[in-house]
């Protein structure tokens, strides 16, 4: 990504991971996997070989990487290894243990919507909430004729943002859930630059102003939030559902390299 410096309102190959999450299993945190090799639930270390700057990311927040544990669960039923998430709702949550500074990384997938959106109602995440606003922001987009605008790259109009924002406290109760400081690259810091995101729950393809197809990280300003991304605008083609605390960085890196430049929309509460 090639990018300048804007701050602006508004706004997973290799591994994708969290740092700075919340010692608990209880919420839905950034998923990790495998590439280009398959990766052992067994092994106390089954990472490949990190790109420079992730380690150093990692040992910032008391994580060791060669002590990072990853356990693969399909439709609830332990497997040895998901070799592949994109299409399968991956959702995923990352342990760590702050006296050793190992972590355990556990990966869901589910074979259906409907089991996936029966695992967020089980653990409080809304999916299905995230599902019928969705539906209603497409539908209300393609009767008006927005999605061949948004397409050519041309402004929507105002009665727009206000009907997603409307809809948004309608499914979500909340308008305010935090913000992000988006990056180009999959580390948050030396070269690459960022954009930050206050406040503005809905970070759709507008928000971007040419961060379009170029996300490879971003920094959570906020207490605790969950953030599902999308590979086309109006939250189409859903990539991966995420959670963590305020502080921790979400890296676009391994088997959830298939995020990395490729968001277009985004949703967060």
């Amino acid at each position: 990504m090639k990018l300048k410096n804007i701050a602006i309102l508004g706004l997973s190959a290799g591994l994708f991971f969290l740092s700075g999450c919340r010692d608990s299993n209880e919420q839905l945190e950034e998923s990790t996997g495998i590439a280009p090799t398959a990766l052992s639930k067994t092994d106390p270390s089954n990472l490949p070989p990190p790109p420079p700057g992730v380690r150093e990311e990692f040992a910032q927040d008391g994580i060791n990487i060669d002590k990072i544990r990853v356990e693969y669960f399909s439709d609830g039923q332990q497997v040895d290894v998901i070799a592949d998430l994109e299409d399968k709702y991956p959702v995923a949550s990352l342990v760590k243990n702050p006296i050793d500074q190992s972590a355990l990384i556990t990966v869901r997938t589910f074979t259906s919507e409907e089991r996936y959106l029966q695992y967020g109602d089980q653990n409080g995440l809304k999916f299905r909430e995230t599902k019928a606003f969705n539906e209603t922001i497409q539908k209300y987009a393609e009767v008006n004729g927005l999605v061949q605008m948004a397409e050519a790259g041309e402004q929507l109009p105002d009665s727009y943002y206000a009907f997603e924002k409307q809809q948004y406290q309608t499914f979500f109760g909340a308008f305010s859930p935090g913000w992000l400081r988006v990056y180009d690259d999959i580390i948050p810091y030396g070269s690459n630059k960022y954009v930050m995101s206050p406040f503005t729950p809905t970070l759709g393809f507008w928000f971007f102003d040419n961060w379009n197809n170029k996300i490879g990280c971003y920094k959570r300003q906020h207490l605790y939030m969950v953030e599902h991304l999308y590979d086309k605008k109006f939250f189409r083609k859903h990539l991966v559902s995420l959670s963590g605390w305020g502080g921790s960085t979400v890296m676009f890196w391994g088997i959830l390299g298939y995020v990395n430049n490729r968001v277009e929309s985004m949703i967060l509460f």
